[in-house]
């Protein structure tokens, strides 16, 4: 396994208009996650709302297990020594094994790891409640199963923003920066994202998009260029 590090510029300097605490939205309320939607014309983001799920098989499998073990890892590590070393024994994939490694080093500085996993947000910033990974400090974290995406990084940057935004709003501190946990097959790369204003204004936009969208009883009709890896490409055939 390799694990590698990827620094962020440093801090980006943000405009007070495009802070969490200084966003509004009148349309409906947005999930975050909807932002990383790789459908052109959201069709999947509609579907999702409505009930849908995602199918648990190929890539999307393959992800889900290396965000539940690395999740469960540090959901154990919260916990304290002892949780952690019983989560040991259920490890099976380099994820886990980059997450021990990193929950034992903060367990081993004598401090409680400041994180939280999967806390729940209330709305803000006009987006739903919603569920980040992890909150490192303040800064919001996501793991992402990359699988040789860069188009899903790009738009997995765009969801933190939006974390970045419902942090802010809702403790008026500022938030400048995320982190990227990205899983490949045998490595774990984690990014320092800057939540400049570039993907800020995306991340407002996407909302836009989205929340009118859902305002819809229909949903979008399928994009002529559909990719082909979509998860729910079989499902959105079958959605007249």
């Amino acid at each position: 396994m390799r694990a590698v590090l990827v620094l962020g510029s440093s801090l980006p300097r943000v405009g007070e208009g495009l802070r969490g605490w200084s966003v509004s939205s009148a349309g409906p309320l947005v999930r975050p996650s909807s932002l990383a939607s790789p459908c052109p014309s959201r069709r999947d983001a509609w579907l999702l709302a409505r009930g849908w799920r995602l199918p648990r098989s190929g890539a999307v499998a393959r992800g889900i297990s290396y965000h539940e073990e690395v999740l469960g890892v540090f959901r154990a590590a919260v916990r304290g020594p002892g949780a952690l070393a019983e989560a040991v024994s259920s490890v099976r994939t380099h994820a886990g094994v980059w997450a021990v490694g990193v929950a034992a080093a903060w367990l081993g500085s004598g401090g409680v790891p400041p994180i939280a996993v999967e806390p729940r947000l209330p709305p803000a910033a006009g987006f739903t409640s919603s569920r980040p990974d992890l909150v490192i400090g303040s800064s919001p974290a996501e793991v992402a199963y990359t699988n040789g995406s860069r188009e899903y990084l790009e738009r997995k940057r765009v969801e933190l923003a939006a974390y970045a935004l419902i942090i802010e709003a809702l403790t008026k501190s500022p938030v400048s920066r995320g982190y990227l946990i990205r899983v490949g097959d045998d490595t774990v790369t984690v990014e320092e994202v800057p939540v400049d204003e570039g993907l800020r204004v995306e991340a407002l936009r996407a909302r836009e998009e989205i929340a009118a969208i859902m305002s819809s009883d229909e949903p979008p009709p399928m994009p002529g260029n559909c990719p082909r890896n979509c998860p729910l490409r079989e499902v959105c055939e079958g959605v007249r």
